[in-house]
């Protein structure tokens, strides 16, 4: 089931009181999020976890990649599992931020016993593979609905917490830049202030304190940039050979897309990320009149109306040809 559907506040509602009540009357959980995880899967996950961990419960995070380097600084980080534990029986388990079971990884796969999958995203394509699904387009980021999940619980929060979901609203709203935020956006990270987070602090952390790699990566991606589309289509290309050459990670390429998308005149922005000789990782922004998550899954991938992603196989202008052939005719 993919496309938008928009929650009506009772429906909504009555998601979080369900899930509220798996909460007070399970044991023991597992929290997961999708591979190459970004700000607002690891804020989400670790959140969650703190809350969980604070009533008592029986909790294991896994995130099979490894954490962002400039989110380690997070309450919780250093508990994060990149594998799956073995011969545990899970009541539950969080499927946070990831719009497909598959995204979850083949660790999340590997775990064999787990009563019920609680599904909470904000992607408008997820695929509702959970037993029970809170999805709502209209939040800026999963982190607010964890929010919302913590009132009705209910729980105080915690500045460990509140840091956690600050930190991917964040993240995910590009700095409150982006349409995904809201009055409720600003309210929740009011919230969090009031709880004790230091804006300031979290902004030192995850916008100026860059590792080495990646600014030497940077230059080297930029110096690949083209248009296309009349000038409506910027794009770069991450390889293989130059994160080897810069000792860079795929973490440390979340935000590169932004360089093409701030072009003065770009419609939609494109990042292909080699994979493998015949395999890309395609990211798409959209500054709103092309919808984007619609291009994304047609190849089998998905996100939001504006902020999109898709796994495409063949060689780079096979990829190329491809993902730009469908984006103009969006345009």
């Amino acid at each position: 089931m993919t496309g938008f559907s928009k929650l009506s506040k009772k429906r909504r509602t009555a998601i979080l009181r369900r899930i509220a009540e798996e909460v007070r009357s399970k044991d023991c959980f597992l929290i997961g999020n999708h591979v190459n995880p970004e700000g607002d899967a690891i804020g989400s996950v670790l959140a969650l976890g703190l809350v969980l961990k604070g009533l008592g419960k029986r909790v294991q995070v896994l995130s099979q990649d490894p954490t962002p380097e400039v989110f380690s600084f997070l309450p919780g980080a250093e508990e994060i599992r990149h594998q799956a534990p073995k011969n545990v029986p899970f009541d539950v388990a969080f499927a946070l931020d990831c719009g497909d079971k598959t995204r979850l990884g083949e660790e999340f796969g590997q775990v064999k016993e787990i009563g019920k999958i609680i599904n909470i995203d904000h992607h408008v394509s997820n695929r509702h593979f959970g037993d029970i699904n809170l999805v709502d387009p209209a939040a800026s980021s999963t982190a607010e609905i964890i929010f919302d999940l913590l009132r009705h619980i209910p729980v105080k929060l915690t500045p460990g917490v509140a840091e956690n979901i600050y930190t991917a609203i964040l993240t995910d709203t590009g700095s409150f830049h982006y349409s995904n935020t809201s009055p409720k956006t600003f309210s929740v990270a009011r919230s969090c202030l009031l709880a004790g987070v230091n804006p300031w602090k979290v902004a030192e952390k995850v916008y100026e304190s860059q590792p080495l790699p990646r600014l030497r990566l940077l230059p080297l991606v930029l110096a690949t940039l083209e248009v296309d589309g009349d000038g409506r289509i910027p794009y770069v290309i991450v390889t293989q050979k130059s994160m080897e050459e810069t000792g860079a990670s795929v973490a440390l390429t979340e935000d590169f897309i932004n360089f093409p998308r701030s072009l003065k005149g770009s419609e939609v922005a494109l990042l292909f990320r080699e994979i493998s000789a015949e395999k890309y990782r395609v990211s798409m922004r959209s500054r709103g009149n092309v919808d984007v998550a619609r291009i994304a899954e047609e190849f089998q991938g998905g996100g939001h109306p504006q902020a999109a992603g898709c796994t495409v196989e063949g060689s780079l202008s096979e990829v190329k040809g491809k993902v730009l052939e469908r984006v103009k005719a969006a345009l």
